[in-house]
C-alpha cells in the first residue's frame, strides 16, 4: 500500500514552519515600550491601541492607559502597526485634508449667503465683486493652506504597518485532512 499523499503533507509541513518563521521575524518589532495597534479578533474586538510591556516566546502583553494587562498570542495577530513618533510631514497631509474640507464648507456657506445677499455694498458700487464659485476656490485654498500649515507645526504621529504574512493551518479531522490558509490585507 503506497502513501500518495506523504510528499504532499511534507511540503505542506515545510511551507507552515517556513511561514511560522517569517511570522515571527516581522513582529520582531513587538518589543516592550513600543507603541502599537494591532487586529486580533480572537483576543480584542476592533483595534487595540497600547504600549507592549512584555514579551515572552510566542506572547505580548499589551496595556492601555485605563486597562489591565492583556496577553496576546503572536499567531492571533491579523494586522500591527508600530508608532515612529510624531511626523510633520504626517500632520501637514491630515491638516490639509481637515483643512480643504473645512474651506470647502465655509466657502460653499459664504457663496450661499452672498448669493442671496446681492446688495453686499449698499448704494456704493462694488469694486471687489466675486462670483460664487471665486469665492469657494478662495476659501478652499485658504482653508488648504492653513490646514497645512498648522498641521505641518503640530505633527501626527506616524505609524508604520507591519507585514503579517500568510498563516497555513492543517488539521486532521476524523477521516479527512484540513488545510486552512489565511491571508491579512
Amino acid at each position: 500500500m503506497r502513501y500518495h499523499c506523504l510528499p504532499t503533507i511534507g511540503a505542506i509541513a515545510c511551507f507552515v514552519a517556513m511561514t511560522a518563521a517569517r511570522a515571527d521575524a516581522q513582529l520582531i518589532e513587538l518589543q516592550p515600550g513600543a507603541r502599537v495597534r494591532v487586529r486580533a479578533p480572537e483576543v480584542v474586538a476592533g483595534r487595540l491601541e497600547a504600549v507592549v510591556i512584555a514579551r515572552s516566546g510566542d506572547t505580548v502583553t499589551l496595556t492601555t492607559p485605563r486597562g489591565a494587562p492583556i496577553p496576546v498570542p503572536l499567531g492571533a495577530i491579523t494586522a500591527a502597526e508600530v508608532s515612529r513618533g510624531r511626523s510633520h510631514s504626517d500632520g501637514a497631509v491630515k491638516g490639509l485634508k481637515l483643512g480643504t474640507g473645512i474651506g470647502l464648507a465655509m466657502g460653499l456657506l459664504s457663496a450661499i449667503g452672498y448669493d442671496a445677499g446681492s446688495d453686499a455694498c449698499g448704494s456704493e458700487p462694488c469694486e471687489n465683486d466675486l462670483t460664487p464659485g471665486e469665492l469657494v476656490a478662495a476659501s478652499l485654498i485658504t482653508g488648504a493652506t492653513l490646514g497645512a500649515g498648522i498641521g505641518a507645526m503640530v505633527g501626527a504621529e506616524h505609524w508604520e504597518r507591519l507585514t503579517i504574512p500568510a498563516r497555513v493551518v492543517v488539521r486532521r479531522d476524523r477521516d479527512r485532512l484540513t488545510l486552512a490558509l489565511a491571508i491579512s490585507f
